[in-house]
């Protein structure tokens, strides 16, 4: 059942005796609050346009730590509102290049236009982004009771991970497994060595006995396991040329867009 907190759509997805919390904010950008007997870990931090720290007090009374995915604005913003997070080190630049670039974002026309309602009394002198620790496949987040292992899915940038729950039998992919994947940015990785990394990513969620996973945009629905096979066979075509991509282009740049199925990942032309 969904409960609806002004720009937030909040369902609990979990099945075992420890809450985890699916939110995603103005149905475009999806966080995940995971929580253990003695700590919780909030999974993104999406745009961050109302204070993130409030709605997950509403939602548990552990503390909350943060840990990204990966370091795209989308993913990140929402960390001003606390004071510590986690990020694999290949990403480290471009959560910096993120932070230093809020103001003159927050600032631009169409930004004003699309969210100025919540920009309105923001005060730019307060805002505080926290430095990012270090986080990296082998580290195991333990929650109390609740563990969340680090699996490093180099793609969609090179600091992908993803955090997987074997109690749950489920993980939480950010952006590096999801329906429409964009390797078409300049941050981005060869399709090659995207494929390599996802099929090793699989292989160790087939291993664990993960049924759903969850990824970082309106997630109404969890992806299963046998839509990854889908996945490689359409990485397997693109990487060795057969497959047939159609043009695209948009407001971060252009490419080639190959559909398979329900999927589709978005390259460099």
């Amino acid at each position: 059942m969904a409960i609806y907190r002004d720009i937030y759509n909040i369902e609990k997805i979990s099945k075992g005796p420890y809450d985890i919390w699916k939110i995603n904010e103005r149905l475009e950008a999806t966080m995940y609050l995971v929580c253990g007997s003695e700590k919780a870990c909030l999974i993104d931090t999406a745009y961050g346009l109302t204070d993130l720290k409030e709605l997950t007090a509403e939602l548990t009374g552990l503390p909350v730590s943060v840990i990204n995915t990966h370091g795209h604005i989308d993913h990140v913003f929402g960390n001003r509102w606390f004071e510590h997070a986690m990020i694999h080190p290949a990403d480290q630049a471009l959560y910096q290049e993120a932070v230093d670039g809020f103001e003159k974002l927050v600032s631009r026309d169409w930004v004003r236009e699309a969210y100025g309602q919540y920009l309105r009394d923001l005060d730019l002198s307060t805002v505080r982004f926290p430095v990012a620790d270090s986080i990296r496949e082998g580290h195991v987040i333990d929650l109390g009771e609740k563990r969340l292992e680090v699996i490093e899915v180099p793609g969609h940038t090179a600091g992908s991970i993803m955090l997987v729950d074997r109690d749950e039998k489920l993980c939480f992919a950010g952006d590096a497994i999801i329906e429409h994947l964009w390797l078409f940015l300049k941050e981005s990785l060869p399709p090659e060595i995207c494929r390599d990394s996802m099929r090793r990513a699989v292989q160790i969620l087939k291993e664990a006995g993960v049924e759903r996973i969850y990824h970082g945009h309106c997630a109404y629905s969890p992806l299963m396991i046998p839509d990854t096979d889908v996945m490689l066979w359409g990485m397997d075509r693109v990487c060795a040329g057969t497959a047939c991509g159609q043009p695209f282009e948009n407001m971060l740049g252009n490419g080639a867009e190959y559909t398979f199925g329900q999927w589709s990942v978005l390259c460099r032309s």
